[in-house]
């Protein structure tokens, strides 16, 4: 009788993982936790940090991943160092081969020259072995030389 009522126990368990992880709810674990965050576009003129990192910085650490589906937002927003270079903290949320996937990337933007530096703070995507086209870990980096506007 016990043999019979854990193995009903364990399948009742497994069936509730598996409705749990193929819910709507279940997407929520990814979301950023910070509330109220920012993602709308930059104002005319200025450099758009959310834009740049969804279609450049996410595509240049990992090319598999589709930018159309992923969601950025500021997690720090973009301020003046008082050196001439914008600051921003950009959560990259995308999904990968087998999960969900997020990167957290500072930013430095430097108008004079148009140049910008990427600093990765986290990646829960380990296959960033490869290496990356543009960036380089604290070097400067011509945005026009990567085709940006």
């Amino acid at each position: 009788m016990k043999k019979i009522t854990i193995g009903v126990l364990v399948i009742m368990l497994l069936a509730g993982i598996v409705s749990c992880a193929s819910s709507e709810e279940a997407s929520s674990v990814y979301e950023p936790i910070a509330s109220g965050a920012e993602t709308a576009a930059a104002p005319e003129g200025e450099f758009d940090f959310l834009r740049f990192a969804k279609e450049r910085v996410l595509q240049d650490f990992h090319p598999t991943a589709d930018p159309e589906k992923a969601e950025v937002q500021y997690d720090e927003k973009p301020f003046d160092k008082g050196d001439g270079i914008i600051r921003a903290r950009v959560g990259i949320y995308y999904s990968g081969w087998i999960r969900q996937h997020s990167m957290l990337i500072d930013m430095d933007y430097r108008a004079s020259d148009r140049q910008i530096k990427i600093s990765l703070i986290k990646d829960t995507n380990s296959m960033n072995i490869v290496g990356n086209r543009f960036f380089k870990e604290g070097e400067w980096v011509s945005v026009a030389a990567m085709g940006w506007k």
